[in-house]
């Protein structure tokens, strides 16, 4: 007979959060629950509903016997279904600090990547990771999906793009539109497919040819579910804005319009939100200036244009378009620092010593004027001292070399405190006139770009800073330190390149980390290690409480420098200019600003992560139309990533990267070391190692997985061969057989 709980001393009705909680130390029945919380009988009802709310929404389960207990207790857990590679995917529970739990394909139910499911836990799966099953679906993320839609014996279907474990939606007569045979579509999905039968959609959108320029971006937008338009009230709110604000405005700032400030940004860019000066101070060190465009005074919270960037979050860079978190009317004109114009803008002024360290900063509403819109090529010739050309960055030399010191005392302070730089490549997409990829470009790091990063870093983490000091509500940029399951694959990948690690204290100092990247740095693998090293970090997010940024070895950090692209630096300025403005948050309206921080941090995450995923997607979906002209060429390249069913090979000409599949590889068996991590031929010893080079065939373009497909050309010199000595002695099944 189960222990009759201990009654509350109050009987006020308890929220969801409490009733969780106390689920969480040990199983109760409603009634049970009725006398915890000291409640009548007569609310049982009330208390049902909500414990089916609670069960409906994956956050408690249903036992035998009538009893309700957290998920953990059935051995089930909740989550979002993440997807890696096709075929399998990976839950990340709700609550922090879990496991991430393996899914295959067979065990997917009809879950789709996004989704909130409910699964449960097997043990056991590749030594110490978990692995799961899905056994219901607690919300669907998407209500659409896009594809490719095809015409079978008089019968329309779609399958959907880039889910290959997906099966076929089926399109009723009269529901295609105007849709042809090999159009893609935007499709709502009226059933979800079964295992056993397919699923059911109608089309509501034609995006065209997937050869016609610009089909394929709006293909992942839609995908994704990235808002592309601002309602007719937004843009209307955005056009109301005057163009230059009243000479009143300016009354209360401090007026820097005589100050020599300047914008470094891309030659591409076409919003600039930050800018910089710089003075030299008696006595040794910087006075440097941040000025970050004042977004907050044009868009307030609660008006159209602030919930429509609320829901975007962030802006979302492609190719062949820029989806703006604000209308260009403020994002490309009114809030955009460019020269000549008087620009509204929140400074951060830092004292810098010799040594890097900032000893006071101070923040303020301001107005500048732009004296130039310099590029960072530009940049990068005055600063390398390079021949003189016409660029305008050279009537700036003294200003740029002073800020560019003090950038450098910045850096190099931050890298004594252990300060994480993977400088890891990145891709230039160029188009030509017709919208087609014209070539991909491998973007080199220039100190330019590291002259305005170490600047905008100072600041951000300047108003943190003060934020965290005067108590006042923000949202920070949290970096956790890596742990877990990533931390011991990690082990294994440096073990299998000789660089044996115990993590130790290490794993709570960004030090050791430091110590690892430059152990291997201008070797062979440093990219790949590189990258191991970066997946096993936690993903930043952004958060109510200050918990520290691991990777930049940072106590306070929060972004506070790209309010016109980025949603939570919106915030942070209107947080740190009321704070400046009113003084003290306190009592409710404290409260209430705390509350929503939560909820912000949260969604603000996930909109960031949708934009992250979108923006890879079009990088490789560039990548397969630039190679798809390329079919039968011969490149050189170097392997990047060795897996069971193949490797990885970046080319050395274009920054794009392809698959060569174990099974095209024909002149023996080969199996895969995974401890080591290696492809070795059972009969000839021969060995595919990461940052091995090879010479590498285009054949194919695998447009459902997104993947270029290689196989190796023998007729040139071949890659680097490894000698085994004592190659083992395998037979695969299908030979045995013939056997």
């Amino acid at each position: 007979m189960s222990k009759k709980p201990r009654a509350h001393q109050h009987s006020i009705w308890p929220d969801e959060a409490q009733i969780i909680r106390q689920l969480g130390k040990q199983p109760y029945s409603s009634r049970q629950l009725l006398i915890l919380f000291n409640l009548s009988l007569k609310q049982r009802p009330e208390m049902s509903r909500c414990l089916k709310r609670l069960v409906a929404s994956g956050q408690i389960v249903r036992r035998r016997g009538g009893l309700y207990g957290a998920p953990r207790s059935v051995r089930l857990m909740t989550g979002r279904l993440v997807q890696t590679r096709p075929g399998f995917a990976f839950v990340v529970s709700d609550q922090d600090g879990e496991t991430d739990v393996y899914v295959p394909a067979s065990d997917m139910k009809n879950a789709v990547p996004d989704d909130r499911v409910e699964i449960q836990v097997i043990s056991g799966f590749r030594g110490n990771r978990l692995r799961g099953k899905v056994v219901r679906i607690i919300q669907r993320v998407h209500e659409n999906i896009t594809g490719t839609f095809k015409l079978n014996l008089g019968k329309g279907w779609i399958k959907a793009y880039n889910w290959p474990f997906m099966r076929e939606f089926f399109i009723p007569p009269g529901r295609q539109g105007k849709a042809r045979n090999g159009d893609v579509v935007v499709a709502r999905v009226d059933v979800w497919p079964t295992e056993s039968t397919p699923g059911r959609a109608n089309v509501i959108e034609v995006l065209g040819s997937p050869d016609r320029p610009g089909v394929d971006i709006t293909m992942i937008v839609r995908r994704f579910g990235l808002p592309d338009k601002f309602s007719s009230a937004a843009l209307a709110q955005a056009c109301e804005i005057a163009q230059e604000p009243a000479e009143a405005v300016y009354a209360n700032r401090k007026d820097l319009r005589k100050e020599l400030v300047l914008t470094i940004d891309g030659e591409d860019a076409r919003d600039f939100d930050d800018a910089v000066s710089c003075r030299a101070r008696p006595g040794g060190g910087w006075r440097l200036g941040v000025h970050i465009a004042d977004v907050s005074y044009y868009v307030t919270l609660g008006t159209v244009l602030d919930r429509e960037a609320y829901e975007r979050g962030t802006s979302v860079y492609f190719p062949d378009r820029v989806l703006h978190m604000l209308p260009e009317e403020l994002s490309c004109r009114v809030c955009s620092l460019v020269p000549g114009r008087d620009r509204l803008t929140v400074s951060a002024s830092m004292d810098i010593e010799p040594d890097g360290k900032i000893v006071h900063a101070e923040f303020y509403r301001s107005v500048i004027r732009s004296r130039a819109r310099l590029t960072y090529n530009g940049v990068e010739e005055v600063l390398q001292a390079g021949r003189k050309s016409g660029d305008p960055a050279w009537d700036f030399v003294p200003e740029l070399r002073l800020i560019y010191c003090a950038a450098q005392a910045l850096r190099v302070r931050r890298q004594a405190r252990g300060s994480l730089d993977f400088d890891l490549p990145d891709s230039r997409i160029v188009l030509g006139s017709d919208g087609r990829v014209k070539t991909i470009e491998k973007q080199v790091q220039l100190a330019s770009h590291g002259l305005i990063e170490d600047c905008m870093i100072a600041a951000n983490e300047a108003v943190a800073g003060y934020l965290a000091h005067t108590d006042t509500p923000a949202l920070y940029r949290v970096h956790e330190p890596p742990s877990g399951d990533k931390l011991e694959d990690l082990k294994e990948i440096l073990r299998a390149y000789g660089k044996a690690w115990k993590p130790g204290k290490s794993r709570e100092s960004s030090r050791g980390f430091q110590a690892l990247l430059l152990s291997w740095q201008g070797q062979p693998e440093a990219p790949v290690l590189n990258t191991a090293l970066l997946r096993a970090m936690k993903q930043a997010l952004y958060a109510p409480k200050n918990l520290g940024h691991f990777g930049l070895a940072s106590q306070c950090y929060t972004h506070f420098t790209s309010p016109i692209r980025r949603y939570p630096d919106l915030i942070v300025h209107r947080m740190l200019t009321a704070r400046l403005e009113k003084g003290a948050w306190s009592g409710e309206r404290r409260a209430d600003m705390v509350e929503r921080m939560s909820v912000w941090g949260g969604q603000l995450s996930l909109v960031e992560r949708r934009a992250e995923k979108a923006e890879r997607e079009a990088v490789k979906v560039k990548q397969v139309e630039f190679m798809q002209g390329k079919i039968g060429e011969v490149f050189s390249g170097r392997i990047t990533t060795v897996t069971n069913f193949g490797f990885f090979v970046e080319l050395e000409e274009h920054f794009v990267e392809g698959l060569v599949r174990a099974e095209s590889l024909e002149d023996d068996y080969y199996h895969f070391e995974d401890r080591k991590r290696y492809l070795a031929g059972v009969n000839t010893g021969r060995e595919f190692h990461t940052g091995d080079r090879v010479v590498v065939k285009v054949v194919e373009m695998n447009r459902d997985e997104m993947r270029v497909i290689f196989i190796l050309h023998e007729d040139k010199p071949q890659h680097e061969k490894r000698a085994r000595k004592n190659p083992p002695r395998f037979i695969p099944k299908s030979r045995r057989k013939r056997l």
